[in-house]
């Protein structure tokens, strides 16, 4: 996402190097790599993002929980904590500094993604309290319509009919389509609400898929673009007797 810039403050450099190589790929603008909360603190004026990484447990004087203090009181800047299995007593340390978010190590790429742009948003509300967020579905459509999502820093337009599956992520949704996936700010329960039954269907507690885009099915799975989309147990017989099977 260009203009948003990131900065990682991790002492792992493996987990550093994974992670910044998944940002890059998601159009983010990683500012640097630091491995301690006292070279971070010295660098916020220099690089100044607009985004943390904060691994929590830094080594050095500073813990991630000092330098979430820290950035909290003297930079305002929004940070998301990286951990491994903490203990409960380190968990609920990091709470009070109230992070944005928290990821589990090893971090996968649709959480990183995720929870970069829901920080973001959440972020921007908070200083601009009086700039409303974009509108959620608030009534059925059809399938020649097109809807707008956020995707970087402006609003696109997509056509329902270039939507492939729209897949649970958190309290969030997912939407892949043929030009790209857009994150909604919506549950998977309200884009079934909202999106037409004639062609969307829940086929997995997970997924809902846009049946005029299956490809093929493969035992317990359907094939979308190339994606093995499972069918849950309990979804099966409504997605079989869907589906018209010679």
């Amino acid at each position: 996402m260009a203009g948003i810039k990131i900065l990682l403050v991790e002492d792992d450099w493996i987990i550093a190097k994974e992670i910044t190589l998944s940002l890059q790929d998601m159009g983010f603008e990683p500012v640097g790599t630091i491995d301690s909360g006292e070279e971070a603190i010295r660098q916020m004026p220099v690089l100044q993002p607009d985004l943390v990484l904060l691994d929590i447990g830094l080594s050095g004087d500073l813990t991630g929980i000092d330098t979430a203090r820290q950035l909290k009181q003297q930079f305002k800047v929004p940070y998301i904590f990286l951990t491994a299995l903490a203990d409960q007593s380190t968990l609920e340390q990091a709470k009070l500094t109230e992070p944005y978010a928290y990821l589990v190590k090893p971090v996968s790429p649709e959480s990183l993604y995720s929870s970069i742009e829901i920080t973001m948003h959440n972020a921007s509300q908070r200083k601009v309290p009086d700039v409303l967020p974009a509108e959620p579905l608030v009534k059925p459509l059809q399938y020649e319509e097109g809807i707008f999502v956020k995707n970087k820093k402006r609003l696109e337009k997509v056509q329902l009919s270039d939507v492939l599956y729209i897949e649970a992520v958190d309290v969030y949704a997912m939407m892949f389509t043929v030009h790209g996936k857009f994150l909604l700010s919506n549950s998977l329960k309200s884009v079934e609400e909202k999106f037409p039954a004639s062609h969307f269907m829940r086929v997995h507690r997970s997924f809902i898929v846009n049946t005029h885009k299956i490809e093929a099915i493969e035992e317990n799975d359907l094939m979308l673009a190339g994606r093995a989309i499972p069918i849950g147990k309990t979804f099966r017989e409504p997605v079989m007797s869907r589906l018209q099977v010679l």
